[in-house]
């Protein structure tokens, strides 16, 4: 009885860390949405939902403390999976500060003077970001090293762009100085969209250590 009640606590944390992940998939979806339309309600919508995703985080946390303390002993791999869940709980919950920040700056951009008008290169960038999100979820869900090696492509392409944007949104600002407060949102977001995608790889080194019991590192 008390082991089915153990191997139902484990399936719990994993349930319970893919929600928090379809969450936090969802903020970077509404963020990048709100910067296409400049909605701000959907910004503000944002920013308030991301104390859910800090809660579902604490809550995660707390209960795996309560789970190594109170199964003893524990086998190695479900301690492995506790400190992967751990740490891929803490990498989702940074992706949601980042949406959190491009939500911010959304609403801020709004209140300037001149908008400065997002490159086309950035629906490329969020578009790879997202996906790399989703793909180290589901990589997670599938306990698939292979899917979570997939991700290295993805990153490379991201840094590209960043550094296209960034020249790009620069040389705007030099150009009209009137556009320079939008242009540092603007450079913040690619920062942030950046920022997320390489915390994407974090959560799939984690697969691969969950999987194979080596740690590697993809980006």
């Amino acid at each position: 009885m008390l082991r089915e009640r153990y191997a139902h606590q484990i399936g719990g944390l994993k349930d319970d860390l893919l929600r928090m992940g379809s969450m936090v998939e969802q903020a970077l979806i509404h963020a990048l949405k709100a910067l296409e339309t400049w909605d701000t309600t959907i910004a503000a919508q944002v920013i308030s939902d991301d104390r859910q995703i800090d809660q579902v985080w604490r809550s995660l946390e707390e209960r795996i403390i309560t789970l190594l303390a109170t199964q003893q002993p524990i086998v190695a791999s479900d301690l492995r999976l506790c400190m992967v869940v751990t740490a891929i709980a803490g990498e989702l919950e940074r992706i949601g500060d980042y949406a959190n920040a491009i939500a911010k700056r959304v609403r801020s951009a709004t209140r300037r003077p001149a908008l400065l008008l997002p490159p086309p290169q950035i629906q490329e960038m969020a578009r790879l970001t997202i996906q790399m999100v989703n793909t180290s979820l589901q990589a997670f869900l599938l306990q698939d090293a292979k899917l979570a090696h997939s991700l290295t492509t993805s990153d490379e392409r991201v840094d590209e762009l960043e550094d296209l944007l960034r020249t790009e949104i620069i040389a705007a600002a030099k150009a009209d100085l009137t556009r320079l407060e939008a242009a540092i949102d603007m450079l913040d977001i690619i920062r942030a969209l950046e920022r997320a995608a390489d915390r994407a790889t974090n959560i799939s080194e984690r697969v691969i250590y969950l999987v194979t019991n080596s740690v590697e590192t993809i980006n």
